[in-house]
């Protein structure tokens, strides 16, 4: 399991998806968010970047420690497939 830190959050989008693709070329399954304090849409796009690309690699990938607003955006947005590890992004 990779976990981020709190300051991850403060990274630029570009650095963001950086570190979580080189968390999934390493190997990693489960990347934990449970350090960021906060949520944001921006955010969770990221978030669902990283499933789709572990995706396209042909992994898994299942994003652990949302916080609650984090998880009703993925609710209102239909990417709970984020946080279940489902195949399908709700389509």
């Amino acid at each position: 399991m990779f976990a981020v830190d709190a300051e991850s959050y403060q990274h630029s989008w570009s650095a963001l998806k950086t570190l979580g693709i080189e968390a999934i070329q390493r190997g990693e399954t489960v990347i934990d968010v449970s350090a960021w304090e906060h949520a944001s849409s921006a955010h969770l796009a990221v978030l669902v970047f990283w499933w789709q690309r572990a995706r396209k690699m042909k992994k898994t990938l299942t994003i652990t420690g949302l916080n609650p607003t984090f998880q009703t955006l993925a609710e209102l947005g239909g990417v709970t497939c984020i946080e279940t590890g489902e195949p399908d992004a709700g389509h």
